[in-house]
């Protein structure tokens, strides 16, 4: 997980902007044989554009893979997940949130790769009108 910010916030004790980037390259970096199922991000802010080019140049190297980035640092109305393609990105508030649960789950043919499950222990639904992903 991230949990410096990678620029101007107003949360203080931010890194320098290409410390989160260097620490993800570095970590696909390691996948030499291309060998990851999926990827989860957790972090305390909103990922820069450059997080997402490292994913991408993985992605070019071996393949494209499900994708969960689960962030903070916005105050949207509704806690909705959002897809783009693989990528699916998850926003949560500590005041707005119970504890997460997030499993990943192995697609036992090894043709679809793995799915995410996102479990919100949180009592209030306030997610009624969000998409499902479904497939």
């Amino acid at each position: 997980g991230l949990n410096r910010v990678a620029g101007d916030s107003y949360i203080s004790n931010y890194a320098k902007p290409d410390t989160n980037t260097k620490w993800v390259k570095d970590k696909l970096a390691e996948d030499k044989n291309c060998k990851h199922e999926s990827i989860v991000i957790i972090a305390h802010a909103v990922l820069k554009s450059e997080i997402y080019n490292e994913l991408d140049d993985y992605f070019d190297r071996c393949r494209v893979l499900p994708t969960l980035t689960i962030t903070g640092d916005t105050h949207p109305s509704r806690y909705c997940m959002r897809r783009n393609n693989e990528r699916i990105d998850l926003t949560v508030e500590a005041y707005r949130s119970g504890p997460l649960r997030v499993s990943v789950v192995r697609d036992p043919t090894g043709v679809k790769g793995d799915f995410f499950h996102v479990f919100d222990s949180q009592t209030k639904n306030d997610n009624d009108l969000c998409p499902n992903f479904n497939r």
